[in-house]
């Protein structure tokens, strides 16, 4: 690995972590936004690549980030088992742009990411810088 290569990894894995360390001071768990509403000025996705065959890949657009016991999982949009619409009552509340969950909401709603599809923290640096860019738009609108 070249040393470069072990600059930009370093930056990466520090990005990530100041990420968990945000979401953990603000007592998040989970952040959830509905792009369509949003207004992002980055579209929230990843280039996702097959775990069985690495030549595989499709693009994921992410609706949210998960801090799953210190790693932060990006929250894959019509993968992974959650619906924006679960966390509000259309009935009674208006839409919202964006939901937050405690940790343990979040555990509780969403569980092992480990065990489900849809949830990945796969995606290239430029690509996290993105969606780093979406959580802090999405907690100005929170």
């Amino acid at each position: 690995m070249k040393n470069t290569d072990k600059t930009e990894q370093a930056l990466f894995d520090k990005a990530k972590s100041d990420i968990a360390a945000d979401m953990k001071s603000r007592g998040i768990g989970a952040i959830i936004w509905n792009t369509a509403m949003a207004g992002f000025q980055y579209q929230p996705e990843i280039v996702h690549h097959s775990e069985k065959d690495p030549s595989k890949t499709r693009v994921a657009e992410i609706m949210g980030l998960y801090d799953y016991e210190g790693t932060v999982y990006l929250i894959e949009e019509d993968r992974a088992p959650v619906k924006f619409s679960d966390f509000w009552d259309r009935d009674t509340e208006v839409a919202p742009t964006v939901v937050t969950l405690s940790p343990d909401a979040a555990h509780s709603e969403l569980g092992d990411p480990t065990k489900v599809k849809g949830y990945t923290t796969q995606g290239t640096l430029e690509e996290w810088t993105a969606i780093a860019d979406c959580y802090f738009q999405a907690l100005i609108q929170d």
